[in-house]
């Protein structure tokens, strides 16, 4: 059984820029995103599998970027390369709830 975190995060962003933002930390700190689900343009959730030793760089990396909840952990194992899984909500302020999607017609 793997070890997991829940954190919280908020942002006053747009939402399509810190979906980039935080797919490039994530990727940069070796975590993989293994599912996602999106709330309408208020809020999307991430699972992610990271290393144990790569866990206090990532929320250290995303603290610069977006308000997050604390780590959740005192302290982790420098040298592990234990799997854990990150569940990260993340809440877009600026979010109306009404997002909408411009699809074009096909022919045919």
């Amino acid at each position: 059984m793997k070890n997991k975190l829940n954190w919280e995060v908020f942002s006053n962003q747009e939402r399509n820029n810190l979906i980039e933002e935080l797919k490039r930390i994530i990727s940069s700190n070796d975590g993989c995103i293994v599912n996602f689900n999106f709330f309408s343009d208020l809020a999307l959730s991430l699972t992610i599998e990271i290393e144990e030793r790569k866990i206090e760089n990532l929320h250290n990396e995303l603290s610069r970027v977006v308000t997050i909840s604390e780590i959740g952990v005192s302290k982790f194992d420098e040298d592990s390369v234990r799997e854990w899984w990150l569940f990260l909500n993340v809440t877009f302020n600026k979010g109306k709830g009404n997002i909408k999607m411009h699809i074009p017609d096909v022919p045919g």
